[in-house]
């Protein structure tokens, strides 16, 4: 009879262990096993060179380290449309099992809310990492212009004129919310580009300018200008005045929709379907790649700041831009072409981007495939037609990060 009770409890133990050696076998399926022999694709918005290909290089050179099963991670480029194409292929074509990462377009949810053309995405279902960094924009002063602050300048009785890009651009939403905030500016737009505006302060025309920190911050400085103030977080200038802090409650939905792109900088997603488990992998890996001081000492190389955002603090940010009122949204919104009359002085690989003599400076356009309206001697023609040296009249948008054509008329 003992004996009996003993077989039965080493029967019972037995299935017990066995049940449990199954149950680790299936975690470990799912959480370690998998990624072991694998390759996780990071997919780049934009083209070689810049910074979303840099923070991506980042992300690819550390993350695979901290993903049980050490995976090999590659990188590849996928520019074209401001992000559009990378995105696309995020929401539909990227395997769903949890190999495909991408670092998108801050501005997505905003594309997606206004319903761009070509949009074929959702961010809403996507799997979201985190972000590297957030981004800022940095307002620039002359330096004999009556103030050195944000406070200063809205003391100030006197219209200071402010240097701009056409309206619906960053340039001149960020300089415009400088009135929203009661600051006596007045917006002078038609400039291209970050020298040009720079140039029309050092030239005496205006009185400052908006641009992104990393672009026009150490660039006026070292022209002898003045940072006056910031739109969003730079950890190593707390020195600086934060223009939110101006803006009365009226005007916060405004203010909502311009920063969230700005806090968003370089944000990190994987394909929609991946299971539950990956994810949190994934989540887990891209924050402590982020915090490994390997990745932080190569990002401080390229002078690239690293401020970690996790997934549900960028899923908040994506929800307020996609919740915001017609109203508001249209305020982003209008952003008019600019045309030129100019010979092409370069012209890139398969026609895909023109450079030419925009208004005191040369403008690099992007040239779409299927967006571009390209005509030839009076023919319509494809892009590869494009050759440096054409007479040619270009309507493009300056409110466009790649400063898109949509007409490119040749002689």
């Amino acid at each position: 009879m003992q004996i009996r009770k003993l077989l039965g409890t080493v029967a019972v133990a037995a299935v017990i262990g066995q049940a449990a050696i199954t149950a680790t076998n299936v975690e470990a399926g799912s959480h370690g096993d998998f990624y072991k022999g694998k390759t996780i694709t990071i997919i780049v918005r934009s083209g070689p060179g810049g910074g979303y290909d840099t923070y991506g290089r980042l992300i690819g050179n550390h993350i695979g380290k901290h993903i049980p099963g050490n995976p090999d991670v590659i990188v590849q480029n996928m520019p074209g449309a401001g992000g559009i194409v990378a995105a696309n292929y995020l929401n539909s074509q990227g395997r769903q099992d949890g190999t495909v990462i991408a670092i998108f377009d801050r501005g997505a949810a905003f594309t997606q809310r206004v319903g761009k053309e070509g949009v074929a995405y959702d961010v809403t279902k996507w799997n979201l990492l985190g972000s590297a960094t957030g981004e800022a924009y940095a307002y620039v002063a002359a330096k004999d212009a009556p103030f050195n602050s944000l406070s200063e300048l809205k003391a100030l009785g006197e219209e200071q004129k402010f240097s701009a890009t056409g309206p619906g651009s960053d340039s001149y939403t960020y300089t415009e919310l400088l009135q929203n905030a009661g600051m006596p500016v007045k917006l002078i737009s038609g400039y291209v580009g970050t020298q040009e505006k720079l140039l029309a302060i050092i030239r005496g025309e205006v009185q400052g300018t908006a641009g992104s920190f990393g672009s026009i911050a150490e660039q006026a400085e070292s022209e002898g200008l003045k940072v006056i103030g910031l739109l969003g977080k730079v950890p190593s200038r707390p020195d600086l005045e934060q223009l939110s802090s101006f803006i009365p409650d009226n005007q916060k939905p405004t203010l909502a929709v311009a920063v969230a792109p700005l806090a968003a900088g370089r944000p990190f997603a994987t394909t929609p379907g991946v299971p539950a488990d990956r994810v949190k992998i994934l989540q887990n890996a891209f924050e402590k790649a982020l915090k490994d001081p390997a990745l932080i000492a190569e990002a401080a190389k390229s002078d690239r700041p690293i401020d970690y955002m996790n997934a549900a603090d960028l899923a908040t940010l994506y929800k307020d831009i996609l919740a915001a009122s017609d109203e508001v949204i249209a305020k982003f919104s209008e952003v008019p072409s600019t045309k030129v009359t100019a010979k092409l002085d370069e012209v890139g690989k398969k026609g895909k981007v023109i450079k030419f003599q925009g208004k005191g400076s040369q403008v690099s356009s992007s040239i779409s495939k299927s967006r571009t309206k390209i005509t030839i001697g009076g023919k319509s023609a494809k892009r590869s037609k494009l050759k440096a040296g054409l007479d040619c009249t270009i309507e493009y948008n300056p409110g466009n990060a790649e400063n898109e054509a949509s007409v490119v008329n040749c002689k």
